[in-house]
C-alpha cells in the first residue's frame, strides 16, 4: 500500500502543486494544500475507481482546498520574503519552470500549456475545469503556441 501511495504521489504531486499555486501564488501554502490533497486521497482511496478519476479527483480536491485557503487568508496580509525580495529563488522551485514564458504569454496561456503539455489534459478536461468551452481552450492554446513559435523564431 505504501509503495502504491508513493507511486501516485510521485506521478501527480507536481500537478496538484501547480493547481494550488495557480490559485494561491504562495509556495508554502501550495505545499500545504498538496499534502492535504494527498491525505484526503488516502482517506478515500477505496472509492476511487481508476487512474482517470484519480487524476481528476486530485485536481478537484487541490482546487477546492486552495480556494478555501485563499478565502480564509484573504482577510490577512502576511509579510513574504518573495514579495520583499529578501528570499533567494531556488533553482528546483516548480514555479521557475514556467517563468520563462511570462515575458510573452499571459497567465491563462501558461496554464493551458502546462495542463496540456506537461500533464496530458485534453482540451475537454481543461475546459471543464475552467468552466469554458472546448473551442475556447483550443483556440487560446493555439494562440499560445503561435506566440511561443514567434518568440523562438520558428
Amino acid at each position: 500500500m505504501e509503495r502504491a501511495f508513493n507511486s501516485i504521489y510521485e506521478e501527480y504531486s507536481y500537478l496538484v502543486f501547480y493547481v494550488a499555486f495557480e490559485i494561491l501564488r504562495n509556495n508554502d501554502d501550495s505545499k500545504d494544500v498538496t499534502n492535504e490533497t494527498f491525505m484526503k486521497m488516502y482517506e478515500s482511496r477505496h472509492s476511487i475507481k481508476n487512474d482517470k478519476s484519480l487524476k481528476y479527483y486530485l485536481v478537484s480536491i487541490s482546487k477546492n482546498l486552495a480556494l478555501n485557503k485563499k478565502k480564509v487568508s484573504s482577510r490577512y496580509v502576511d509579510y513574504d520574503d518573495e514579495i520583499s525580495g529578501a528570499g533567494e529563488e531556488k533553482s528546483d522551485d516548480f514555479s521557475s519552470y514556467v517563468t520563462k514564458f511570462k515575458g510573452y504569454l499571459d497567465e491563462e496561456e501558461i496554464s493551458l500549456v502546462v495542463y496540456h503539455l506537461l500533464y496530458d489534459y485534453r482540451f475537454r478536461e481543461i475546459a471543464s475545469m475552467k468552466g469554458v468551452t472546448t473551442s475556447s481552450v483550443s483556440s487560446k492554446y493555439k494562440r499560445a503556441l503561435d506566440k511561443i513559435k514567434k518568440h523562438y523564431g520558428r
